[in-house]
Order: structure tokens, then C-alpha cells, then sequence
């Protein structure tokens, strides 16, 4: 039973079905300890975590409202001392890691989620947090989508029948800016893969890539005159560099910004600068530097 105020509450249609919502009308629910009440042991020889055999805290809640503060309790049974005072039982939620609560607890679940300071995540939660709960269902969904994403990738990758051609896999992997000239089809393979899965919004653009020839095209360019020693990428000056030959020293192309990765900011400065563009696809002919280089600083 629900009590505000030490008044009973019963809750009516609405927060009943506001709770089956939030677990996806999937019960039981389970009662985990929080973030932070589980870390690595501090003794080497111990591979196990060091966590708390229990945790338990107050079947009591205090909740600031716009008109002041309200007093919740959850409780199975009150007792009524002589002097009217009211005993409720039990005082404490106690748990040992893990607590699977179910459909017929929804009232304590409410409680637990909506009133209790000491919930993670919860409407009322405080300063020092004693648990959460598991959302098994939402868990298991995106479990599955990165499955179902990692496999279309896969599928593209090293599929034989609906896969993508060694031809296009070597221009994705060049679009990369990796250099798979003298590589073979698995380490193209492997690379590509590794590439897409380094970064969160990595299998997104790849999949924008497959479908983005253009794009492609522009970075294969670019990276051919990498390949070929043409140009360069200085770290210590932050700038990319036509090279020089003979006595000619190499002369600046463009700076990097600090917010940029070295090759998207040579990508931006190559769809933003006509002459560039005309220059790539001039040393790309002739195999050789840029004739113009001037002596840089």
C-alpha cells in the first residue's frame, strides 16, 4: 500500500498504465545496484569486482512540490502503537545485487521509481543513489539493432552473394584515406571494417558512402596523391604541403584546423578551391610534383 502524508493511496488507471509503459509491459522488472557501487577490486590477485553484500535504504520519501513537501511511504502493514503512533513495515528495501520485482508489486515499483530519492534515473532521485532499474526490454532492442547494422555491414563486406565488389571495396577503403594499393582483398576487407566500427556515427557514414560515387571519386583523387608521395601532411605545422623536388621546397596547400582530422580538412579545402582541384587532377596525369611550388616559411 501507498501512503502521502500517512493518508492510504490507491493509484488509479493512469499511473498504472504510466509504469506498464516505462517496462514495456514487460514484468518482472529488475532491481540492480547503481552505477558506482560496483568497481574494480583494488587487489590484484582478485579478478571479482568489489560491491556491496547489500544495500538497503528507507521505504520513506520526502518530495518537494510546488506547494511544499509531501511524505510517501510504501508499506505492507501498519501498526498502531498505544500512543497512536504509526509503525510501517517493512522500514527498509534491503537487496543483495539484484531484485526481480513483479506485475503484483506495481504499487512498490512506483514508489521505488517515481518517489525514492536513492533510485538512478528515478523522477525523485537524489545525491546518493542505491538503485536502479534494469530496462531488459530496451537493452535487448538495441542489442539487436547493432546486431542487425554490424550484419547488413558485414553482409557488404565480405558477403559472396549479395557483397560489395572488390573494385568498390577499394575505392571505399581509398575514400578512407587508406592506403590499399598493395594490400589484398581481406586486408582491404579488414581495414574497412575496422574503420567503420572506430567511431559511433562510423556505420552511418558508411553506409552513406556506398551510395555517395561522387564523394568517392573525390577521395580516391585525393588519396592517390598521397600514395604517391605528392603531398603531404605535416603534424608538427598542422598543414598539408605540395612536395618540392630538387630545390624546390615544399609549399603550403593548407592549414588544419585544431577541430578538424588532417584529411577532412584537405577534403573541405579540395571541394572549396578550384585550383586545387585542378592541380590533383594534374599531378595525377603527370606523376610528378606540382611545377608551381614556391618556398614556404
Amino acid at each position: 500500500m501507498l501512503y502521502k502524508n500517512d493518508v492510504p493511496i490507491k493509484l488509479n488507471a493512469a499511473e498504472i498504465k504510466s509504469i506498464e509503459t516505462y517496462f514495456h509491459d514487460k514484468f518482472p522488472v529488475k532491481v540492480i545496484y547503481p552505477p558506482g557501487r560496483i568497481v574494480k577490486s583494488r587487489l590484484k590477485h582478485n579478478i571479482k569486482p568489489d560491491k556491496p553484500n547489500s544495500i538497503s535504504f528507507d521505504l520513506k520519501a520526502k518530495v518537494k512540490t510546488d506547494s511544499g513537501v509531501e511524505i510517501w511511504r510504501y508499506a505492507e502493514n501498519v501498526i498502531v502503537e498505544e500512543k497512536g503512533n504509526k509503525r510501517y513495515l517493512p522500514k527498509k528495501f534491503i537487496y543483495k545485487g539484484v531484485k526481480y520485482l513483479e506485475r503484483g508489486d506495481i504499487e512498490l515499483i512506483y514508489f521505488l521509481l517515481n518517489k525514492s530519492e536513492y533510485c538512478k534515473g528515478g523522477k525523485n532521485e537524489g545525491p546518493m543513489t542505491k538503485f536502479m532499474f534494469e530496462d531488459l526490454v530496451t537493452e535487448a532492442e538495441k542489442k539487436v539493432a547493432i546486431k542487425k547494422i554490424q550484419n547488413k555491414i558485414e553482409s557488404l563486406l565480405y558477403g559472396e552473394d549479395f557483397g560489395l565488389p572488390e573494385e568498390k571495396l577499394r575505392a571505399l577503403a581509398t575514400a578512407y584515406f587508406l592506403n590499399v594499393e598493395n594490400a589484398s582483398l581481406s586486408q582491404v576487407q579488414i581495414m574497412l571494417n575496422e574503420k567503420i566500427n572506430a567511431t559511433k556515427e562510423g556505420p552511418d557514414e558508411f553506409f552513406r558512402m556506398v551510395n555517395a560515387d561522387d564523394e568517392i571519386k573525390t577521395r580516391v583523387s585525393i588519396q592517390k596523391t598521397i600514395n604517391k608521395g605528392l603531398i603531404k601532411h605535416d603534424g608538427q605545422k598542422k598543414a598539408w604541403f605540395w612536395k618540392g623536388e630538387g630545390d624546390v621546397k615544399d609549399s603550403l596547400i593548407c592549414k588544419v584546423p585544431t577541430n578538424k582530422s588532417p584529411t577532412t580538412a584537405l577534403y573541405e579545402y579540395y571541394l572549396g578551391n578550384e585550383g586545387f582541384r585542378d592541380d590533383i587532377d594534374a599531378v595525377l596525369i603527370t606523376n610528378k610534383p606540382k611545377k608551381e611550388a614556391v618556398a614556404t616559411e
